[in-house]
């Protein structure tokens, strides 16, 4: 009874703190794969698998955009238990790509896990660093003597704070997570002019429904805010048998998404994802494509020996 209002009273906390911390501009790259890098946008997800989990995930947004100014986005992540630590540790490396601007992320993860009777609880933070590099070359300003305006290829660097909850069972998941908590700003000149990275709020949630012996149905959603825009990423996926899966959805003044995935019998998973963009950006691109490859693994350590004492009599 205790710990389950303990579990209680932590979400609570969190809700409040994450609603209260929501403000500006969304700057978090877009996964439409959400539900699996769920590290990506939650440090609470952290060694939540039992297991060294690894995912190669990377996107291409807008293809063909004129001036090749299509979005790139390529993460890298690992995270595992400890038993000594009561949770997980991880590592994030993200590098998003844009037509002026290039950034690289780089986040040290770390989640307690409180295991429950009916389901676990995982509290993370995550503390790192945040570069970003801009073309002033590629701006088009209709000022060009603003002396705010950055006019070469110029990059800094600065320290990247966000945090996380996670509470999830066999049959449902639900993340909260703030990124950027300390709204990171970078300087690139002696002028003033700085990038300000804005707190962002994401949510997801997700069910499983059987349907026979075979099929299960998994309707997720996506949450992401700030205080000036919303956007919800609807999805529901089909899962056959334990390895394939198909699913489809929509995301919110974007457009349709398709999906389906895999998993090998050697544990090797990868899913590959399909955006049309609806309205006007629609016309002027074929779409996104977005894939992942992961791995989970576990190190089998061999038993301790057995301790020797020797003794004057049986040297």
């Amino acid at each position: 009874m205790v710990r389950n209002r303990l579990g209680k009273g932590f979400a609570a906390l969190f809700l409040f703190l994450f609603w209260a911390t929501a403000v500006s501009a969304q700057q978090e790259p877009k996964w439409n794969q959400y539900m699996f890098n769920d590290f990506f946008y939650n440090p609470g997800v952290t060694g939540s698998r039992n297991a060294i989990s690894t995912m190669v995930a990377s996107r291409y947004q807008w293809v063909n955009i004129p001036e090749n100014a299509s979005p790139r986005t390529t993460c890298f992540s690992i995270h595992a238990p400890v038993e000594f630590l009561r949770g997980g540790l991880g590592l994030l490396v993200v590098q998003d790509e844009e037509y002026f601007n290039k950034s690289t992320n780089v986040r040290l993860n770390y989640a307690l896990r409180i295991p429950l009777r009916t389901f676990s609880i995982g509290i993370g933070v995550y503390g790192g660093m945040l570069q970003t590099s801009l073309d002033g070359t590629k701006f088009r300003p209709e000022n060009p003597n603003d002396p705010l305006l950055v006019a070469s290829n110029v990059q800094a660097t600065t320290f990247d704070l966000g945090a996380g909850l996670q509470l999830y069972s066999k049959k449902w998941f639900l993340n909260l997570a703030a990124n950027h908590l300390n709204e990171p700003a970078l300087q690139f000149n002696t002028t003033g002019s700085t990038l300000t990275y804005a707190r962002n709020l994401f949510a997801s949630a997700g069910y499983q429904i059987p349907l026979g012996k075979y099929f299960r149905l998994t309707p997720s959603v996506l949450f992401k805010t700030n205080n000036s825009v919303q956007q919800l990423d609807y999805n529901l996926m089909l899962s056959i048998g334990t390895r394939l899966w198909l699913g489809g959805g929509y995301s919110q003044n974007d457009g349709v998404v398709g999906m389906f995935g895999y998993r090998m019998r050697n544990g090797v998973r990868f899913g590959y994802s399909f955006s049309q963009h609806l309205g006007d950006l629609g016309t002027l691109t074929n779409g996104s494509h977005e894939a992942f490859l992961g791995y989970d693994f576990t190190l089998k350590l061999p038993p301790k020996p057995q301790r020797r004492i020797l003794t004057p009599r049986y040297f």
